[in-house]
């Protein structure tokens, strides 16, 4: 149900507060639905502006200003929080100019809550969140304001989206009038952190500040984390919402959050960069998909043979046979010498055997395995690559290195005189 909020700035200057010292709200939005601002909103005196404390809401400024009174009493622009029982969840805030306001978005006490596409300016803080599951990105962000976000980055979930002619599965951040980094992503972002100060203390961080204005990205796709849950029947929550675990075709990188170690000045370049590699990748690699879950995989191995193969990928390896699920991984060789391939290839769609998939031939498998971890289930992105024999191992190996993609199903691959050849 699409509701239009006309607001009438006659109207509002004529409103008067029963009292000086109670919270008004110009507007509160109490049921679900979508809501459209038909023009400008100025924020009387002694009020704030919108509460919203409904889930399932979308708030469209269409392009309109949301103006606070400058007076003393700071106004807010926009409040989400839970009232009652029932917490507020998955409100997004779009298309709208918040301006001269304390504090421009307020969030509390609920989840999944998206900004986008948003101009902020003259505000003391753009954003103040003391909520998990927010989604900040896309946004203008004039000089002269903090954020008081200490929780995460500010960023998108996953994005497929265009920039520059060219489509990028990736994550995005806000643009920051003034602020230019010392170097360019392909994707359209500075690499390194920047600092968002209050004062001289660093309040919220970007790793995806973008170099050109939001309306030079085109979304094409949300692709938003997996949920864990603590039993099948529980609600679920979201462990790392930085953590890219979704469809291996979208499969970029695994971001971690910055640690308090990194230099976190504003406008400096960190290591936080999203296209960097492990320093121990091995070359003859030429996907940057590939090398990025090679860089963000343990990868594990059970025979002396089968670590000369893993050492094709990466230097610094780990037993299979010792080995607890604990992170991605790309598991090398197959049941017989490797105690982790042992332990796992039943989950696989082919598990692998002396039999099949037969003589010199190997398998490249991808997998999400589930681990229980105390009361929560973990899921980790599982690549498996083994043969029937060694041939067959080396043949999924080589093959394996030549990717642009992971494969969304298995791939049988045969050794033979010319090399690695696909089994159609």
């Amino acid at each position: 149900m699409k509701k239009v909020l006309i607001l009438a700035l006659i109207a509002l200057c004529l409103v008067v507060p029963s009292s000086a010292s109670r919270i008004e709200y110009n507007m509160t939005i109490s049921e679900p639905g979508t809501y459209t601002l038909s023009e400008d909103m100025l924020i009387p005196g002694y009020q704030h502006g919108i509460l919203i404390k409904s889930s399932n809401v979308v708030l469209d400024g269409q392009n309109h200003q949301l103006m606070g009174n400058n007076s003393e009493m700071y106004p807010y622009g926009i409040e989400v929080y839970t009232i009652g029982e029932n917490k507020v969840e998955n409100v997004t805030i779009k298309n709208l100019t918040i301006k001269d306001c304390y504090e421009a978005v307020f969030i509390v006490d609920a989840r999944n809550v998206t900004v986008i596409n948003c101009e902020f300016e003259n505000n003391t803080y753009f954003l103040e969140s003391l909520a998990p599951e927010i989604y900040f990105y896309l946004n203008k962000i004039h000089e002269g304001q903090s954020a008081k976000f200490y929780s995460a980055p500010l960023a998108s979930p996953k994005l497929s989206y265009n920039y520059n002619g060219s489509e990028y599965t990736y994550r995005l951040g806000n643009y920051y009038e003034g602020y230019v980094g010392t170097e360019k992503e392909n994707e359209g972002v500075y690499k390194g952190l920047y600092g968002v100060l209050d004062g001289e203390s660093v309040s919220a961080y970007e790793i995806y500040p973008l170099i050109e204005t939001p309306e030079n990205y085109e979304v094409l796709e949300i692709i938003y984390p997996e949920i864990e849950r603590v039993s099948p029947s529980s609600e679920g929550i979201i462990l790392d919402i930085f953590a890219l675990k979704s469809s291996s075709k979208n499969y970029i990188i695994t971001d971690e959050v910055p640690s308090e170690d990194d230099d976190s000045s504003s406008g400096s370049s960190g290591s936080s960069g999203g296209s960097s590699y492990a320093r121990d990748l091995s070359g003859g690699i030429t996907s940057t998909v590939i090398k990025h879950v090679i860089s963000n995989s343990n990868v594990v191995y059970g025979s002396e043979i089968d670590e000369g193969f893993a050492e094709q990928l990466r230097e610094n390896l780990q037993n299979g046979n010792n080995y607890e699920l604990s992170e991605d991984t790309i598991i090398v060789g197959g049941p017989n010498a490797n105690g982790l391939a042992n332990s796992y290839n039943g989950e696989f769609e082919v598990p692998i055997s002396n039999n099949y998939p037969g003589e010199n031939r190997g398998i490249i498998q991808v997998q999400n395995i589930e681990v229980h971890v105390g009361n929560f289930i973990k899921t980790y992105q599982v690549i498996y690559i083994a043969g029937s024999d060694r041939f067959g191992t080396q043949a999924a190996l080589e093959y394996f290195k030549t990717l642009d993609e992971l494969p969304e199903g298995p791939i049988t691959v045969e050794w033979t005189a010319k090399g690695p050849v696909l089994v159609e």
